[in-house]
């Protein structure tokens, strides 16, 4: 646990060996905690480390998760049990995918298999399903604008960051200059508890992901909180905004471009592309996590009558329409 500002605490948990930091912030007349990491973090250390911060777990007012992922919302079942008084909230776009890890699963984890033949193995399914934890129903949404009030003279603004998920929010802490953003922004990498490159950038929605990038960079705030990056201070902001622009743009001119010379499905695409794109451990399977942002840049393709489209036995190949 490492302490931001007076009453902001950062959680510090783990996530296949990747860091997992969760904001707790410790009002007078409420508190509140953003996300609730996989099904077993509220025992494992999401109570435990707001106990160290001088908090009561079970005293809760608010959960706050800020978008679709299991290691964001996979622990709400957990939590509510542990603080069933409080009040769990979402992005509306959202609500059925934090509520249900069904629907999760579904729309984010294996939205890849019927046109692209891409999926989790078994092994990697049961541990998806696993960590996401049991239904649990989410109490209340938020779309932009609304403003929790934690003391007399503190409240926190929810704003809208799609991009990574539709309904993706985070926490605009003004008092303190800062945005508590969730997984609004990745980058060019997610890095391992070592420093080192593990995985690509999954954002899904690449034209609300650019816009979101430009909103962050545009707040007046001194400090960014991700859940999986270093805290970013002053110039650092920008720098992690034009990091993950510069992503964004690089990827969508290798896929143009791997799409100019031959047919090729999504997988061939990102397995091509991976090695160009970061220095991460070129394995079919992490390469293959590029799905998730290559794919939102191929419906913009579709959309933009930019591509060709056969099917290849049970799935789809694309070449590029020269314009």
């Amino acid at each position: 646990m490492q302490q931001l500002f007076e009453n902001v605490f950062l959680l510090e948990g783990e996530v296949g060996g990747r860091p997992l930091q969760l904001a707790y912030l410790q009002g007078s007349d409420a508190t509140l905690l953003l996300d609730t990491g996989c099904a077993g973090d509220p025992e494992g250390f999401i109570s435990r480390q707001i106990l160290e911060a001088g908090g009561n777990p079970a005293a809760l007012r608010w959960i706050v998760n800020s978008h679709t992922d299991l290691d964001h919302v996979g622990g709400n079942y957990a939590m509510k049990q542990i603080a069933p008084q409080a009040v769990l909230a979402c992005g509306d776009a959202d609500r059925e995918a934090c509520a249900d890890p069904e629907v999760l699963f579904k729309a984010r984890y294996d939205a890849y298999r019927q046109n692209h033949g891409i999926y989790y193995e078994r092994e990697g399914r049961e541990w998806i399903i696993r960590q996401s934890g049991h239904r649990i129903p989410v109490d209340v949404t938020f779309t932009h604008g609304e403003h929790l009030r934690l003391s007399d003279e503190w409240y926190v603004e929810i704003v809208a960051l799609p991009g990574h998920a539709k309904g993706h929010i985070g926490l605009l802490d003004r008092k303190n200059n800062a945005l508590y953003g969730g997984d609004a922004i990745h980058g060019a990498v997610y890095l391992g508890l070592d420093g080192t490159p593990k995985l690509p950038p999954t954002y899904l929605h690449v034209d609300d992901y650019l816009h979101t990038i430009d909103f962050i960079d545009h707040l007046p705030i001194e400090t960014y909180v991700g859940c999986h990056w270093p805290v970013k201070r002053g110039v650092e902001i920008a720098a992690f905004c034009t990091e993950s622009r510069d992503f964004v743009h690089r990827a969508d001119a290798l896929m143009r471009e791997a799409l100019t010379h031959d047919w090729l499905t999504l997988r061939e695409v990102c397995l091509e592309i991976a090695p160009q794109l970061g220095n991460w451990e070129h394995t079919p399977a992490v390469d293959l996590e590029l799905v998730f942002a290559l794919n939102g840049h191929l419906e913009n393709l579709i959309r933009e009558g930019r591509l060709d489209a056969r099917p290849r036995g049970d799935i789809q190949e694309y070449t590029l329409v020269m314009a």
